[in-house]
């Protein structure tokens, strides 16, 4: 890993980074030079993680975290500073989806939603910024929202209305945090080759009869580029924001879909 990338020296929290989207960007961070607090709710899969990051001879720190959890977010972000000595970038990663038909959503399944997507993101967020603050210097908070933000989901509306309000306090953070020089993002990923996904595409095909692996691909028709994004080239969008050569960008959701959503 490059001490010398775009993140040079930067001291970084992933949540979510034990799979998917999550450990693309936490990777991708430590490749650029940043010092990663890899954050999970399942250890082993953080260590597996930081593991990856050490092995390229990088820094990281491996955190479990229930994030449904409001008290246990203060102590993570507490733990990652102790780790990593500072605190410069958050990746608001870790989510949830639950693929239901709108009449048979239950309070329950609602719940588990909203409170990881977006109660845990918000107090995620508020830590952060404290830390932030207290040190001084500003910092880049980069929340994953989705192209199921952009609208609403038949089958899956817990999860829009989640990623619809992700987008609301991330523009509320980026006004309140913009006088600490802390500027706060979205990325909306669209279909991406990750683990939730292949969740996803088996419950479309059981809920509405298709072929096993063939709900995915009726999206990929949607695509002007007509091909799965990988997580890759969502952390390649993460760096860009989270990096000082982002000197203007907040309060924005920025779409990383192949064209899939245009507004």
């Amino acid at each position: 890993m490059s001490a010398k990338g775009r993140l040079a020296e930067k001291r970084a929290v992933v949540t979510g980074a034990g799979s998917g989207i999550g450990r693309a960007i936490a990777l991708r961070l430590a490749q650029e030079g940043a010092h990663v607090a890899a954050v999970d709710i399942d250890r082993e899969s953080a260590e597996a993680t930081t593991d990856r990051i050490r092995d390229g001879g990088g820094t990281a720190a491996a955190l479990t975290a229930d994030l449904v959890q409001v008290d246990r977010i203060v102590p993570m972000i507490d733990e990652a500073v102790s780790a990593l000595g500072r605190l410069d970038i958050l990746v608001n990663n870790a989510g949830r989806v639950e693929i239901k038909p709108f009449l048979d959503l239950t309070e329950t399944e609602w719940d588990q939603v909203i409170d990881l997507n977006l109660k845990g993101t918000y107090f995620c967020m508020q830590a952060a910024a404290r830390q932030m603050i207290r040190q001084g210097g500003g910092g880049r908070i980069i929340n994953m929202s989705s192209i199921s933000g952009r609208h609403g989901r038949a089958d899956s509306s817990a999860y829009a209305a989640s990623k619809m309000a992700v987008i609301s306090i991330t523009q509320s953070a980026a006004l309140a945090l913009a006088d600490h020089g802390i500027l706060v993002n979205a990325l909306c990923p669209g279909v991406v080759a990750t683990p939730m996904w292949d969740h996803i595409d088996e419950d479309r095909a059981r809920l509405f009869g298709y072929e096993p692996g063939t709900a995915r691909a009726r999206l990929v028709e949607k695509i002007p580029l007509k091909r799965v994004s990988e997580p890759e080239e969502i952390a390649a969008a993460a760096v860009f924001v989270a990096s000082d050569e982002n000197t203007l960008i907040t309060g924005q959701a920025i779409n990383v879909d192949g064209g899939m959503e245009m507004n």
